[in-house]
């Protein structure tokens, strides 16, 4: 171990508490990031960064970089600190330590004392950058599992909110509840379709009792969803139409021609048994 380098760490050691400061003002002049930071959480943190690099070079101790480096990288990353601000602070980590070595007086150390402390640096900043990637790595993959329960549970509300009941055979209701968007058209349209093609249903019974509000938009999909049924050999039945929505549909001059049209539901579960020759008795 070069004694020189020993009585180096020394020397930075000694200044550190006086001269971190000018380091913390480097540091957050540059880097939006680390502005956010308080000085006086931020300042403790780069001495410990400059302590840690003096263990490496000047007694051969590489455990302190070891631990603090990758630990401090994690924790910038789940801060939400950017790249540009990790490349910023080890610039002018190294930027600081070159000054201290001058200070110190460069022409005291050899070529090799040289390149050990510029090797000690490196390793600080590999290992730096190492945790906040691998933190980085790991908060993708929990938002990417957040997305997917996130879908998930959307999908388990469209499928609640768009029951598709088998009443007899042959025969599916779909009761809709609550306003209809273009996107939840869609899933409908989709979902009811699909339950057509597998239970190779003849009938379905479309009840809008619970539908608020009936706009163009919405007679239209209605339609679109019924002819597309038909397309595939299913007859449509629509039934729950109240007085309002039925005003709203001779204003728009929707044309209902081939759908039948039920008062409720139980009329409509009656003609749909009235069609494949059932009766109520």
């Amino acid at each position: 171990m070069s004694t020189t380098l020993t009585n180096l760490a020394a020397f930075i050691r000694e200044r550190i508490p006086q001269t971190r400061e000018r380091l913390c003002r480097a540091v957050q002049a540059e880097s939006s990031g680390y502005a956010a930071i308080p000085a006086a959480e931020l300042s403790p943190a780069l001495q410990r960064s400059v302590e840690t690099i003096c263990a490496l070079f000047g007694d051969n101790d590489s455990q302190p970089i070891n631990e603090w480096a990758p630990q401090i990288g994690e924790r910038r990353a789940r801060m939400g600190l950017s790249l540009d601000d990790m490349m910023i602070v080890v610039t002018r980590i190294r930027e600081f330590c070159w000054q201290e070595l001058d200070a110190f007086g460069s022409d005291r150390l050899t070529i090799g004392d040289v390149r050990r402390f510029e090797d000690a640096i490196n390793e600080f900043s590999r290992l730096l950058l190492l945790g906040y990637s691998q933190a980085m790595l790991a908060l993708q993959e929990e938002l990417r599992d957040q997305a997917e329960q996130i879908e998930a549970q959307q999908q388990t509300i469209r499928e609640l909110s768009t029951p598709i009941l088998p009443l007899y055979e042959g025969i599916l209701v779909l009761p809709l509840v609550g306003a209809i968007d273009s996107f939840r058209a869609g899933q409908i349209m989709e979902r009811l379709l699909t339950a057509i093609a597998e239970r190779q249903s003849d009938i379905v019974i479309i009840d809008i009792t619970g539908v608020p509000v009936i706009d163009t938009a919405v007679a239209n999909y209605l339609l679109q969803t019924a002819r597309a049924a038909q397309l595939i050999g299913a007859q449509v039945i629509l039934v729950g139409i109240g007085p309002e929505i039925a005003q709203t549909i001779v204003q728009l001059g929707v044309d209902l021609r081939g759908i039948q049209i039920g008062a409720n539901l139980q009329a409509g579960i009656e003609l749909a048994l009235g069609q494949l020759g059932y009766t109520i008795r």
